[in-house]
């Protein structure tokens, strides 16, 4: 099994996971032609993929989704709360084949197990997503405010971790953002601070974690710098082990 990423940051989100026979798209946060060019970097024609996940309703995760499934007939996997946030996006001439997520109950996708994974953010009934094929793990974690139990005992034991780290605390604090921006990102239903996300990383088995991908950085109130010495103080991970998947380049082709 294998990952990368379109892009990830307030502009747009995308992320691949790919083993043998399948190629799952985890988010389309960029539009349909962007979608395809960025696809393109990494040798992946649409009609290769077998399904598109969605995380929750907002824009940077599902602007290119309905058009994308719509034209090249790709199966969209979505919450039943997801679906009832995005009818309105959703043309009525669309032909999308929709399949509604049970709650967190596991499910396969040809040969990779998807397990859905329930986290505090300010969406309508918002997933992210724990991937199994072969033996070998792979958990995307971002748009979240805090780390809950359920998320680190599903965590507990894997093989590669992409998590987000949105935001340092004090850089937010002393931003330009308005007041309401600043509560909401840094709310219990925002996004995850750095030592939020470090607070993971502690909490399971990171030993055992081939590689680490920090993602959905605020070009505003992070530093990669700053978050990739984090990661490697809390972990004592080699380099080559820490990535920061970048807004407008994504992050290549990663082996689990």
């Amino acid at each position: 099994m294998r990952f990368c990423s379109l892009g990830s940051g307030s502009a747009g989100n995308s992320f691949v996971v790919q083993d043998d026979k399948t190629t799952l798209l985890i988010d389309c946060g960029f539009g349909l032609n962007e979608t395809v060019t960025r696809l393109d970097r990494y040798d992946i024609k649409p009609d290769e993929l077998n399904a598109i996940l969605l995380t929750h309703e907002h824009e940077d995760h599902i602007k290119g989704a309905f058009s994308f499934s719509n034209k090249y007939k790709v199966p969209i996997h979505l919450s039943h709360g997801t679906f009832k946030m995005c009818k309105k996006r959703i043309n009525d001439n669309y032909d999308i084949n929709f399949n509604i997520i049970n709650g967190s109950k596991p499910f396969m996708i040809d040969d990779i197990k998807v397990t859905p994974i329930p986290v505090p953010h300010d969406a309508r009934e918002p997933f992210q997503f724990m991937f199994e094929s072969n033996f070998k793990t792979i958990a995307i974690i971002t748009d979240l405010g805090f780390i809950t139990k359920h998320l680190i005992k599903t965590l507990k034991e894997i093989n590669a971790l992409v998590i987000e780290f949105n935001h340092d605390k004090n850089m937010l604090i002393n931003s330009d953002y308005p007041q309401s921006l600043k509560d909401r990102v840094s709310g219990m239903y925002g996004h995850l601070e750095n030592m939020e996300s470090i607070k993971l990383l502690k909490s399971i088995n990171y030993k055992s974690i081939k590689w680490i991908a920090a993602a959905h950085l605020s070009e505003k109130n992070n530093d990669k710098k700053l978050v990739k010495r984090l990661i490697a103080d809390a972990t004592l991970k080699e380099n080559e082990s820490i990535k920061v998947i970048d807004q407008m380049n994504g992050i290549d082709w990663l082996n689990i």
